[in-house]
């Protein structure tokens, strides 16, 4: 307590001197570092913040001049046009014309993306739901119009009457406030309006990790490895991984008040797909350790058994994998999927 008084002592002096000699203190004694919570690998095109804090550990960043490559960047974040090697400094502007500069250097390696992006659209459905064709139907569209879209339909019960329900779907209800059918969720956002255009904000966004999906299956004996690449280092991030069941070309009767489907309601032996089945993990995410997310490091999650038995027919199986970030309400981060005996590179 007794150093941080006589710190703020000394800038109080600094601040009515006209230089540093007249308010008679070393500025070789105050001491500030800078770091960025991505540490030192970045990706062209994204918005890279960087930090500052005194001895003391307080955030002095609002104060502080950075610089890459000696050009100050007007502010406490950059976006990096071009691969390569880049020196980021920063200044302390003291007052009175007195400035120290910063104790590090971040040597920052930057590489282009790497990684394709894909969003993720969960649908919140059920057979009993008389608007769910609505979104069923904007999604197929969707998806005819634009590549990169992952769906998975989760089912809820309703009233007894949906052969497709999934147990975990109250979790994720309860999590995302999900409290109306349909609802469809983009990248666990956010709801989606039913638009490509809505899509395309989301493929736009530049991704930190790529997700890759290798299968095969023997028999009732199915291998799966997912790995997690990571493109930039994201050690201060609280990151999990989901992966899914799901299945195509399953049938049942739809209820329908929409124009959509020919206006039927019932729709009889409706094709359902996409349906959420099994999830191997918890289907908000199992954590993926802080230590493995560095720049280059590749997360690795493996399964090896019988295929779930909520599965009708294996050959219209698929695996859907994604990162989540956040501790509460975790937002998609990237996704991927692969058909059953297909591989999904990053």
């Amino acid at each position: 307590m007794k150093k941080f008084l006589l710190f703020v002592g000394m800038i109080l002096i600094v601040l009515t001197a006209c230089n540093r000699q007249e308010a008679g203190i070393d500025i070789s004694q105050i001491h500030f570092r800078i770091q960025s919570p991505y540490g030192n690998h970045y990706l062209t095109g994204k918005d890279i913040p960087f930090e500052a804090t005194d001895d003391n550990g307080n955030d002095i960043t609002p104060s502080v001049r950075f610089a890459v490559n000696g050009q100050n960047i007007g502010g406490s974040s950059y976006r990096f046009p071009s691969a390569g090697d880049y020196t980021v400094t920063a200044t302390w502007d003291l007052g009175g014309g007195a400035t120290v500069a910063a104790d590090d250097t971040i040597h920052a390696h930057v590489i282009d993306p790497r990684s394709q992006t894909r969003v993720l659209i969960e649908d919140f459905t059920g057979t009993w739901c008389v608007n769910c064709p609505r979104v069923i139907y904007h999604l197929e569209q969707a998806m005819q119009q634009v590549p990169g879209i992952v769906p998975v339909a989760i089912h809820n019960r309703g009233y007894n009457t949906d052969p497709f329900h999934y147990d975990g779907v109250e979790t994720l209800a309860s999590e995302y406030g999900i409290n109306a059918y349909p609802t469809p969720l983009i990248n666990r956002t956010e709801v989606w309006d039913e638009t490509t255009g809505h899509v395309q904000q989301y493929l736009q966004e530049i991704v930190p990790l790529g997700i890759s999906v290798h299968n095969a299956l023997n028999g009732n004996q199915w291998d799966i490895t997912v790995k997690v690449r990571f493109d930039m280092d994201l050690q201060r991030d609280t990151l999990r991984l989901v992966v899914f069941v799901t299945e195509d070309h399953l049938h049942a009767d739809q209820a329908n008040t929409t124009s959509y489907y020919g206006g039927q309601n019932p729709i009889p032996n409706f094709e359902h797909n996409h349906v959420l089945r099994h999830s191997f993990t918890d289907p908000l995410g199992d954590a993926i350790p802080q230590a493995q997310q560095t720049f280059d490091n590749e997360y690795t999650w493996t399964y090896s058994g019988p295929v779930p038995a909520a599965v009708s027919d294996p050959a219209n199986m698929r695996v859907t994998a994604f990162v989540v970030r956040g501790t509460s309400q975790a937002k998609t981060v990237n996704v991927n999927e692969a058909n059953v005996n297909e591989n999904a590179d990053y």
